[in-house]
């Protein structure tokens, strides 16, 4: 049966056969569109890359915590909706924050066959001290024991294999609200099966960034357009 999604399409005006999957944060509460999911897609379309942007289930009255695997089920359906349009050679995804551990979950799924991702100050960990408490109480609740077979399966740094995709992530150290140990787990994971990846770490910047457009201090897309151009675009 194919879900019904709220994906929105942003082409690019000159395309280059290259798709992300965007995927904004909020929690797993709310979708933060603007910021986190139309920014980002005309960046890409700036850069000659069409956008998708999934505004994926998130808790509210209607759709009451836990609300896995939903978000999960409407990624990996936006990934094949996206195939089958035929308008990309490449497809990769795109996630924040909350947004960002759906990104990588999906990344680490064999069945997408994501050629790569970006992560800009993911929740990656589902476990107390590292996770964002309000990310993991939405998506797999608070009666989802520590260390179970459920929470493991939602810590996307034990997901990573041989077959992850090359991986950009981004992250400030003192994020008050995603712990910095998140993208530096799922980094030390990709090192230990030799996967391409690439880690930006700001000494100082708050949760919840954007983009940081024209931003001397806090901006890192212009290390994102080196490494999408080199690692991805020109392989």
């Amino acid at each position: 049966m194919t879900l019904d999604l709220k994906l929105d399409f942003y082409p690019a005006p000159n395309p280059n056969r290259t798709g992300v999957l965007v995927l904004p944060g909020g929690g797993y509460e709310f979708i933060s569109l603007e910021k986190e999911g139309v920014a980002p897609a005309q960046w890409l379309n700036d850069h000659g890359i069409d956008a998708w942007v999934l505004s994926y289930t998130t808790a509210d009255e209607s759709h009451p915590a836990p609300i896995f695997p939903a978000p999960q089920r409407e990624a990996l359906e936006a990934v094949r909706q996206i195939r089958v349009s035929g308008r990309v050679d490449r497809l990769g995804t795109w996630g924040f924050s909350a947004g960002g551990h759906l990104a990588a979950v999906t990344a680490t799924d064999p069945s997408a066959k994501l050629d790569f991702a970006i992560l800009a100050y993911p929740v990656i960990s589902m476990a107390a001290g590292t996770t964002h408490e309000g990310s993991r109480r939405n998506l797999i609740g608070d009666g989802c024991e520590a260390g179970s077979d459920a929470e493991d399966a939602m810590c996307a740094e034990k997901r990573v294999g041989e077959d992850t995709p090359p991986t950009f992530l981004f992250h400030t150290a003192n994020d008050d609200t995603v712990p910095v140990q998140n993208a530096l787990g799922f980094a030390v994971a990709m090192a230990k099966y030799g996967r391409l990846f690439q880690i930006l770490v700001l000494p100082d910047g708050p949760h919840g960034l954007g983009l940081a457009l024209g931003d001397t201090r806090l901006g890192w897309t212009g290390e994102l357009d080196r490494w999408l151009r080199e690692s991805i675009l020109d392989r």
